[in-house]
């Protein structure tokens, strides 16, 4: 190659690098596209359309969310995989798209594990085990006796196949040797029904599908699942204050981008939650479903994820749960 072919490849070079360098300093440059995998309205959407507004007005353009949901929030998460690595679509991803749908489903779309890439945790709210009014049970060791007295004879209800309550109750009862049976119902409030009603003796929900109705006295709350007191119910132990060393379970929510999203990208999409969930309003917001802000960095969230992963693919795998 002679010296002006030389020039001429030098000069490509340098103009691809500065190309790329200009577009990380624009970045964002239009709209941001959020997918959220579960329906409008519910809580997941509302924190998606608050923690965006918020993290719009730090990056200087808009947010828009979009909901795709379906099969556990899986289409939504799979969707964002398949899209362009260039910061411009992001996942408010959880425990069910980045841990339960990977272990629960056959032939998933995508590999949680090499797909994404993670931007920064929202929160973490623990669940409640809570028990009817036909259980004699006030506290963990006494319901743990009862199950074991009743040995198939009890039940346990959830919001479904493959639901976090499902699989808390999964991890319940791997740690107490306790062989109740699932009975699944289409969603919270109709498992709800059936602990008012003695079908079942107990189930492990969310902070807002249980809250009313033990504040009513129709249901008794025993513990929570999270590393520390919820904020929702101060009064009650933590499970492991409650006998259960090691047991927690919490419900968790992040940013995830695309595999492949400049790391320029991912740091000022970080910098821009950080700041959103340093606001007051979404901390509120947040606490009144029994959540509390977790912010992390791309690298700890990325950390968190994979321990998620290894600790409830084992849980999955103990408890030979499949959806096809």
């Amino acid at each position: 190659m002679n010296k002006y072919g030389s020039a001429a490849l030098l000069a490509l070079a340098l103009g691809t690098a500065v190309t790329a360098s200009q577009a990380a300093e624009s970045y964002p440059s239009r709209p941001i596209n959020l997918v959220v995998p579960f329906p409008a309205g519910g809580v997941v959407d509302v924190v998606a359309r608050m923690v965006g507004q918020k993290m719009a007005g730090a990056l200087g353009a808009s947010i828009v969310v979009e909901n795709k949901p379906g099969a556990g929030g899986t289409i939504g998460a799979a969707y964002v995989s398949k899209a362009a690595p260039d910061g411009y679509t992001l996942l408010l991803g959880g425990s069910a798209t980045q841990v339960f749908g990977p272990a629960l489903y056959k032939n998933l779309p995508y590999d949680a594990r090499t797909a994404f890439a993670p931007v920064g945790q929202i929160s973490s709210g623990p669940l409640v085990l809570v028990v009817g009014s036909t259980v004699k049970a006030n506290t963990v060791p006494e319901l743990v006796s009862y199950l074991k007295g009743q040995q198939d004879k009890a039940f346990y209800g959830s919001n479904g196949n493959g639901t976090f309550p499902q699989l808390a109750a999964e991890l319940f009862k791997q740690a107490n040797g306790l062989s109740t049976a699932h009975i699944p119902y289409n969603g919270g409030p109709a498992a709800m029904t059936a602990l008012v009603a003695g079908d079942i003796a107990f189930s492990i929900n969310h902070i807002p599908v249980v809250q009313g109705l033990v504040k009513g006295g129709k249901i008794r709350a025993l513990a929570t699942t999270g590393a520390k007191r919820s904020v929702a119910f101060p009064d009650l132990p933590t499970m492991q204050e409650a006998g259960m060393p090691g047991f927690e379970a919490g419900a968790w929510w992040g940013l995830f981008a695309p595999a492949g999203t400049p790391a320029s990208a991912v740091d000022k999409l970080n910098m821009a939650l950080k700041a959103a969930l340093e606001d007051k309003a979404v901390q509120a917001s947040l606490a009144a479903q029994g959540d509390e802000v977790l912010y992390s960095s791309p690298q700890d969230f990325g950390r968190f994820v994979q321990a998620e992963t290894r600790k409830w693919t084992q849980v999955v795998k103990s408890a030979d749960l499949k959806i096809d």
